[in-house]
């Protein structure tokens, strides 16, 4: 006896699915407009392998049939799970050090001086795409290493991600 979930989804879970360059456009488009990010050709590869995971989970055969259901989707959760399955969440302290070591001996010196100078004593950072946080973390040792003992700074971070996993 022939079992219909074999028969209708199971050949879907398996099939490769194939990302058209048109189908590529409309998504980086999608993704550049609302998120700023700039998906470039070399992350083709990349956006079809993460994202026929959802469409093979919602059954969907074409990219274009699922983009149509992100549109369609006015509540914005799929978008978010599409931004969740291509995002690279990747992070560790001190990652890409030059940036920390440019921050900590040229940046922070000559701000907190100027700051100083004029008796302004906020210091506000904004640190974007931080994943779990600790490029965050790393800002603030950074930040911390900087000033020192000096209590007069009033330092706050904010820190976000696009990705609602992170």
């Amino acid at each position: 006896q022939v079992n219909p979930f074999q028969v209708l989804v199971m050949p879907l879970m398996f099939q490769e699915l194939h990302l058209s360059d048109k189908e590529f456009l409309a998504i980086s488009e999608m993704v550049y407009q609302h998120c700023g990010i700039r998906l470039d050709d070399e992350k083709k590869e990349l956006v079809r392998s993460r994202l026929s995971k959802r469409l093979r989970l919602l059954g969907y055969e074409s990219y274009s049939d699922y983009m149509e259901f992100v549109r369609q989707d006015h509540s914005g959760g799929e978008f978010s799970l599409l931004i969740d399955a291509i995002s690279t969440n990747f992070t560790s302290f001190f990652r890409e050090k030059q940036h920390f070591d440019f921050l900590e001996k040229q940046f922070l010196p000559g701000l907190l001086g100027d700051k100083a100078k004029k008796n302004d004593y906020r210091l506000r950072a904004w640190c974007a795409g931080c994943s779990s946080g600790e490029e965050l973390y790393t800002i603030a040792i950074t930040i911390l290493d900087t000033i020192g003992d000096n209590l007069r700074w009033d330092v706050k971070i904010l820190a976000t991600d696009i990705s609602t996993r992170m």
